[in-house]
């Protein structure tokens, strides 16, 4: 994709489908949730995601059953499953959504989109999510604390995703109000053109303060355990997952058995003084 802010693209395309066939996207919806909530992410593990393509990758795992991978990764120690319901650019759906929460009764599950109404937080909700992904850089504070309102009087997380100083802000900002409803996570992919940089979670880390989830860009299970070591509570795990979800284990073991230590502090400052110097 030649476009250099993906994410306004992904935006944009996304009011004009909410136009034309309203927040279920065309899919039928629970008129209630029948789903117990399952607590998110309230102690340290990992995050497994249902991904078919993306727009830096392409197709990853278009033959995927959304179903029998959720499975695969509840037996492999997921201790959450992210779920894409985004159409165009990720050939998600919110079917994959009702299907995964109707068949996986014990692990919490994310909606993972490009959400931009409470709206789609209840829709969410009924069809039996845990938890719904805000994106910090797409929202204002404004909609945030709404769209935060609505989960909280619901029951249910939000993962609120920053990656700059300035998405950290409202996160901390909407956290006077909301910390309870509020799981933070920083994501190492520039959604605007879709490339890692992995210090940008680090120098997110303290700044953020508390629990913190590291977001994309996890190739090895060394790489999971370097982030455990830094004391992270927790990882999303998308493409490895996707394309090998019965090897998806290492990376849960090696991230779960980590522990804080010494080289992972330093990795924290040298994060903290790059991220100063280039203030």
């Amino acid at each position: 994709m030649n476009d250099k802010n993906i994410v306004a693209q992904i935006v944009e395309q996304r009011k004009k489908d909410i136009a034309s066939l309203g927040f279920s996207m065309g899919v039928k919806i629970p008129e209630r949730r029948t789903r117990p909530i399952v607590p998110f992410m309230e102690k340290k593990g990992v995050i497994l995601e249902v991904k078919r393509a993306s727009p830096s990758k392409g197709d990853i795992a278009l033959g995927l059953d959304a179903v029998q991978t959720a499975l695969k990764y509840r037996a492999n120690g997921a201790d959450a499953i992210s779920c894409l319901t985004e159409k165009n650019y990720f050939k998600g759906s919110l079917q994959d959504l009702i299907d995964i929460c109707n068949a996986v009764s014990d692990v919490s599950v994310l909606r993972k989109d490009f959400l931009i109404d409470e709206q789609e937080v209840e829709i969410a909700y009924r069809c039996g999510a845990d938890a719904v992904l805000l994106i910090s850089g797409i929202l204002t504070l404004g909609k945030m604390l709404s769209m935060l309102k609505k989960c909280e009087e619901l029951g249910i997380k939000a993962l609120v995703e920053v990656r700059t100083k300035e998405d950290a802000e409202k996160v901390l900002a909407a956290k006077k109000d909301f910390a309870k409803t509020i799981v933070c996570g920083v994501n190492s992919r520039n959604l605007k053109d879709f490339s890692i940089d992995l210090l940008v979670p680090a120098m997110m880390k303290n700044l953020l303060g508390g629990s913190v989830i590291f977001e994309s860009g996890i190739t090895s299970p060394s790489i999971a355990e370097k982030i455990g070591c830094m004391g992270f509570e927790g990882i999303l795990l998308g493409e490895f997952a996707a394309r090998n979800p019965e090897k998806a284990g290492v990376f849960v073991n090696s991230f779960k058995q980590s522990e804080p230590n010494l080289l992972g502090k330093k990795f924290l400052e040298l994060a903290e003084k790059i991220n100063c110097a280039s203030s």
